[in-house]
């Protein structure tokens, strides 16, 4: 069961979602409008002119801050016109955007904690050292954990993310990961490697997270005006506090997202997930079919209000697709 008339949880996406012109949707609404002009300001260049090139995947730092300013400018468009989330999530960098959207940040000094971040996780350790990849079908589970096991102790290979009972995301070694794949596919299941630089949400970022701390011990926190659900600790929380230990802690955690889409499901009565295409929605239903999920593109997507409905956010995924 959904928490029924609780409202909508809104989720924001990483950096995964990230599309050249992914902001022209919002850039004549005025709420979002003056997000981009803020995020123009702290970068020192128009972040829409930035973000328009056909390859915002290529430089990570792009990537990273589209996704976190797009999100933030379309919590406060969508905000303007009324929608009050019943809790708010984001899953990898877009935990930072939840934490904004939620007020218990200011986008001033998370801009710069998300560039750090971003260049840091792309170089450590070397992309033609380590990497992540998704095993992808029924008993993912079971076969990842498997592989982890296989591979021994020393964290050569972990868990990453997992992100329904029908895919979980790995990251390791090279050479680790040619064993997982191997064992996947034996289980006839799909091995699908992730296209993103950095290995984050695994101990191979520690001397990453080590350089990242001292940026998110110096950030100033403030009550959330609704809970918050942190991919790596879901529990909906306003505790500034907890908030923080989470954020610290955050890229060498593994991301919980099947579990954070339950605990969504007894918050809230629907999910918006704020984003171009879906990414985020697909998961959810794998995790909850009966939980409404939505996309919202732009600031003239149908609202969750009295009212016309939302469109749903992609087809039913097949396979654990994302």
């Amino acid at each position: 069961m959904t928490a029924a008339g609780a409202g909508p949880a809104l989720v924001f996406p990483g950096q995964a979602a990230a599309r050249a012109g992914m902001v022209l949707p919002w850039l004549d609404d005025a709420a979002a409008r003056e997000v981009f002009d803020e995020a123009s300001d702290l970068v020192g260049r128009d972040v829409a002119d930035w973000w328009l090139d056909p390859a915002p995947g290529a430089d990570p730092v792009r990537a990273h801050l589209a996704v976190v300013v797009t999100g933030v400018a379309a919590a406060r468009s969508l905000a303007a016109r009324g929608l009050v989330p019943a809790a708010v999530a984001g899953y990898g960098v877009g935990a930072y955007t939840a934490l904004v959207a939620a007020g218990a940040l200011r986008l001033a000094e998370v801009l710069p904690a998300v560039h750090w971040r971003a260049e840091l996780v792309a170089l450590t350790p070397r992309p033609s050292c380590a990497a992540r990849a998704a095993v992808v079908g029924p008993g993912a589970t079971d076969v990842a954990a498997a592989a982890v096991a296989a591979a021994g102790p020393g964290g050569r290979l972990v868990v990453s993310a997992i992100d329904g009972p029908e895919r979980v995301v790995l990251a390791g070694f090279r050479e680790e990961l040619d064993g997982a794949c191997a064992q996947a596919r034996d289980a006839g299941l799909e091995w699908v490697p992730v296209p993103m630089t950095g290995v984050a949400h695994s101990p191979l970022v520690t001397v990453a997270a080590a350089r990242l701390d001292p940026v998110l011990a110096g950030l100033t926190w403030s009550v959330p005006a609704v809970p918050v659900v942190p991919d790596t600790d879901p529990v909906p929380t306003r505790d500034t506090t907890r908030l923080a230990t989470a954020l610290r802690g955050h890229l060498v955690a593994p991301v919980r997202w099947s579990e954070v889409v339950e605990v969504l499901a007894g918050t809230a009565d629907s999910l918006v997930e704020v984003g171009s295409v879906a990414t985020l929605g697909p998961l959810a239903r794998q995790v909850r079919p009966d939980l409404p999920v939505h996309l919202a593109t732009g600031p003239d997507t149908p609202l969750p209000l009295p009212g016309p409905a939302f469109a749903l956010a992609g087809p039913t995924p097949a396979r654990g697709e994302r």
